[in-house]
């Protein structure tokens, strides 16, 4: 991996302890405006992530955001991209039951009360844009995000 690109519409703050993990394993970065997601490695623009910061986030990219993702999603098609969305939250709480989320099946359960968008609602609109798209989704800790934007990027270089 030679540079990671960082878009620069990310919040500093909320990803500062991922630029602060790139930074202790050497990794170099340089933030830039991204037609598409938040981080790519600059030699292999064809593997594209995109942060979420909780399920919740990408609840309203599936529901209120729909029509502004599909494009962007359009645009990681049109270039030739595989755009993996990955969500800071890989667990949640249904009646007192602690949800493992491993896969976007994981979500059926998942409500929020800050919100009508059900879990399932967000599951079938996500195995749509599966279909659609050439897109993955990811779950993983906040702590762990640096780590598996390398893993993501470097795995797909294989």
């Amino acid at each position: 991996m030679s540079l990671i690109v960082v878009d620069s519409r990310e919040k500093p703050r909320a990803i500062e302890s991922i630029l602060e993990y790139f930074e202790h394993k050497g990794i170099k970065y340089v933030v830039s405006k991204m037609l598409f997601g938040d981080y790519m490695d600059y030699n292999r623009p064809e593997i594209v992530i995109d942060r979420k910061q909780n399920i919740a986030e990408l609840a309203k990219n599936c529901t209120v955001e729909h029509e502004r993702f599909k494009r962007e999603m359009e645009r990681a098609r049109d270039a030739g991209a595989t755009l993996y969305i990955l969500v800071q939250q890989n667990r949640y709480i249904d009646r007192g039951e602690h949800i493992k989320v491993e896969r976007p099946l994981d979500l059926i359960r998942w409500s929020n009360k800050h919100t009508i968008v059900t879990g399932e609602k967000v599951y079938r609109v996500l195995v749509s844009w599966m279909a659609k798209y050439p897109i993955k989704v990811v779950f993983c800790t906040k702590q762990d995000t640096g780590y598996n934007i390398l893993k993501i990027l470097y795995e797909e270089q294989k």
